[in-house]
Order: C-alpha cells, then structure tokens, then sequence
C-alpha cells in the first residue's frame, strides 16, 4: 500500500517542497495583484460617482476629485491646473488638501501653489510638460515652482512634504491639451506599485474628459443665460413696440372707416376700392400687433385668469352672435344648441371668450361658402368639454404636429380665401389661455376635405357661489 506522505516515484522530498513554495508564491502575487487592480477599480467608480453627481461645478468637481485620489492612493498631494490661451497662462483650478499641503501652507503662510503659471516661463515643468504634451518626471519640487520661490524655499518645501518625486501629466482631450496634473509622491516613481502605476496612467485621461464635459456644460450655461437674456429684451421690445404700433394703427382704421362711411364727401369707386383694401390691410395689422402683444404677455407671466363660476352656454352664444356679421360675410352657417342644466365652469368669461373667437375665426379661413361651422358642449367626468367642429378642408397629418406651436401654420392651399393666412399665433394663445384654466386643447381631422374639430376642458366649478 503507498504511502500519501511519500513523494510520488522519481521525485524527491525536497524537490516538492519547492514546487509547493514557488506555487504559494505565485498564488500570493495574484492574490496581490488582484488586490491592487480592485484599489485602482474602487479609486476610479468613486471618480465617477463624483463627475456623474449633481455637482456641475467646475471647481467643485475638481475638488473633490484631487482629494479622493490623493487620499485613496495615498499621495502626498495632487493638482490640477487649466490651460487658459487668452492670457498665455495656466490656471490653478485645485490642489488636494492633503496635511502635507497643509504644512507648507501653514509653513509660509501662503497657498501651496501660486494661482497662475506665465506659459512664458518654459523653466517650469508644468509649462514644459503643457507645451511638448508629453509626460514629465522629476524628483526635485523646485522645478514646478520655479519661478516663483527660490531654491533654498523649495527645498524646505520638499523636507516638510518628505516628496520624493513628482510626476506631470498633459491633459489631452480630443488630441487638444487642455492643462496638466501635477502628482507628487513619497516614493521614487521606480518604486510604486502596479496599481499606482495603473491608476495614474488612466487618471490623466479620466480627469481631462471631466474637465472637459463641465467646462462645456458651464458654456453652454452662460450660453443659455445669454439666451435667456435676449429672449426677455425681446419681449420687452415686442410689447413696447406692440403698444407703440397699435395706437396709430387704431387711428388710421377709424379714419379709413370714416372715409368709408362718406364722412369726408363722396367717393369714387375706384376710390372706394383702395380704401376697402387699405381698411382690411390695417385691420390685419391691428390683429397681429395684438397676437404679439398677447404672446408676449403670456411668456412673460402677465397674463392671469380670474375663475370664477361661469355659464359657457351664455359664453358661447355671446361670441356666436359677435362672430355672425363675419360669417354671413362669407356665407358660412353657425350652429349652437345649449346644453340643458348646464353644471358652471370655473372660466374667466372674457378669456374663453377671445379663445372662441380664435377657435371660431380659423374655422372661418377653412371653410368654404355654403359649409357649416358647430358648436357643442357636453360633460364628461369632471369637466366641461367645448368644441368647434367644421366643414372646411380638413388638416392634413403632416399639419398636426404644427398646431398650437408658436408660428406654426397649415399650408396656404388648404384656405378657402388666400388672404386669410394668419400669424400662426392665434392658436398657441388658445392653448395658453387654457392652460392657465388647467384644462387640455387638441384638434381632430379625419384629413383632407373633411373637417376639422378643436376641443377644449374646464373644470366644473366647486364653488357654492354662483355668479349674480
């Protein structure tokens, strides 16, 4: 029987023995190594946790993530500094606050790094590593501080710090440096472990793409706020402007009218004519000034409703019976039966108002001598549903997504007068002013030729009150 304590036949006790050796050997090295690559893994997702945070602050990113790295490898201190071309230099934009950063501070009583480097000054590394975009070692501190201290400073900089080397990174994104990494260690770089080694060759990298992405979100944040800015100069002028056209507007019209009227004498018919055409023109003009106006006072917060409890069915015939001189104009029948016990709405009667009037008068545009346009209204669940339904030429599928944008307007083929194209304001309006009712607006059309329906909600009113 053989023994299991015996070496196997040919091989010596002493022979196993090494092999059993170089096998733990080996199995600790991986076991080391798995280690080190599981540090630099814990550095790099804590990096990414930080870059993918709320924070969109450039300094802020930075920070924290010099202090991360410094702390987690263990360096004696880490910086960042950017490459600003306007002004030939290199900002500081953080430094890890690390005790040995402190003790320098507290030292000289000054900041571990002065906040500019002149790219003038090619003596210093951080300028010469930035210039020749290649990577720079160096176990003497003074050399990324020269100018600015003297050699005797630097060296009691070095002693407190015990940094023993200091490495600089350009920080390269789309083949285009954008500032350098200044990394100092307590170790000759010959001596660092693997992980180390790994973690700062991918730091580089990983820190200018951070860099990078927030610099362009803080661009595209003062975009954005320059933006918004001429968006509200343009709403100022568009209201002033407004008020300032519509007053001499109205003048010109009530002189046309009186023109018209035979206030001034007799008229030619050709005349006539020219005043008809210019009294239209005008009438456009005035229209439009006050889309603009109202589109502005909308954006700008100034529009308000006042609810209160309200009989759409009194609305409705009120703006049917404004709207009837237009449309007999154009032989185009009105339809309207009040709905029986009508529950009240919570509406301001003069916005939902100007909102038939808009609903109404686009209906008119689209629909030709002889069709009809209807109104309804029923109640389903807690609100009151309104529409307009008409017999003109229909919507077209590609004109949907244009409705009730701002500016957004059908085809000119689909209207029945070619002179009727409006501002493609009139509905945006409507969808704001219902909107601030909280209801909801749409539009159906079963295509071309055959109609269309705009409806809109409002709530039920809750309100015991009734008005007088």
């Amino acid at each position: 029987m053989n023994n299991l304590n015996q070496p196997p036949p040919g091989q010596s006790t002493k022979g196993l023995a090494s092999d059993l050796a170089h096998l733990t050997q080996e199995m600790y090295k991986k076991n080391f190594e798995l280690v080190e690559r599981n540090k630099t893994l814990s550095i790099l997702r804590k990096i990414h946790e930080i870059i993918l945070s709320s924070v969109t602050d450039i300094n802020q990113i930075a920070q924290r993530v010099v202090d991360t790295i410094a702390i987690e490898a263990e360096f004696k201190t880490i910086s960042l500094f950017l490459l600003n071309r306007e002004k030939n230099i290199l900002e500081k934009l953080a430094v890890s606050q690390t005790e040995e950063v402190a003790k320098v501070e507290l030292a000289f009583n000054r900041p571990f790094f002065q906040a500019e480097i002149p790219l003038l000054e090619e003596i210093n590394l951080a300028v010469k590593t930035v210039k020749e975009k290649k990577v720079f070692v160096t176990h003497e501190v003074f050399d990324i501080f020269v100018p600015h201290i003297s050699s005797d400073d630097a060296k009691r900089i070095q002693e407190l710090t015990k940094i023993k080397s200091c490495l600089l990174y350009p920080l390269i994104v789309r083949e285009d440096v954008i500032g350098v990494m200044i990394i100092c260690l307590g170790e000759s770089e010959m001596l660092l472990f693997q992980y180390k080694q790994d973690l700062i060759e991918r730091l580089s990298g990983v820190i200018g793409i951070a860099i990078d992405n927030a610099l362009l979100y803080k661009e595209l944040k003062i975009a954005n706020e320059t933006l918004l800015q001429i968006d509200t100069l343009k709403d100022e002028f568009v209201s002033l402007a407004s008020h300032e056209l519509r007053t001499p507007m109205t003048a010109i019209k009530s002189y046309i009218w009186m023109a018209l009227s035979g206030r001034g004498g007799t008229l030619s018919d050709k005349l006539r004519y020219y005043l008809d055409r210019a009294y239209k023109s005008t009438d456009r003009l005035i229209k439009l000034v006050n889309d603009m106006l109202n589109v502005s006072r909308i954006e700008s917060g100034r529009v308000s409703v006042s609810l209160k409890a309200t009989n759409i069915n009194e609305v409705i015939i009120d703006t049917l019976t404004e709207m009837l001189p237009k449309a007999q104009e154009q032989n185009v029948e009105l339809l309207f039966t009040p709905f029986p016990n009508l529950p009240y709405a919570d509406a301001d009667a003069d916005k939902i108002k100007e909102v038939l009037i808009n609903l109404i008068g686009n209906a008119l545009k689209f629909t030709p001598m002889g069709g009809k346009i209807t109104a309804s209204v029923s109640v389903t669940n807690d609100v009151v549903v309104v529409k307009i339904t008409d017999t003109g030429k229909g919507i077209p599928p590609e004109g949907m997504p244009k409705l009730f944008q701002k500016f957004g307007r059908i085809d000119s083929e689909y209207l029945v007068k070619q002179n009727a194209q409006g501002t493609g304001l009139g509905l945006y309006i409507c969808k704001s002013l219902i909107e601030l009712h909280h209801g909801r607006i749409w539009a159906e059309s079963d295509g071309e030729g055959k109609g269309s329906t705009f409806s809109f909600t409002l709530k039920l009113t809750r309100s015991p009150h009734l008005p007088l």
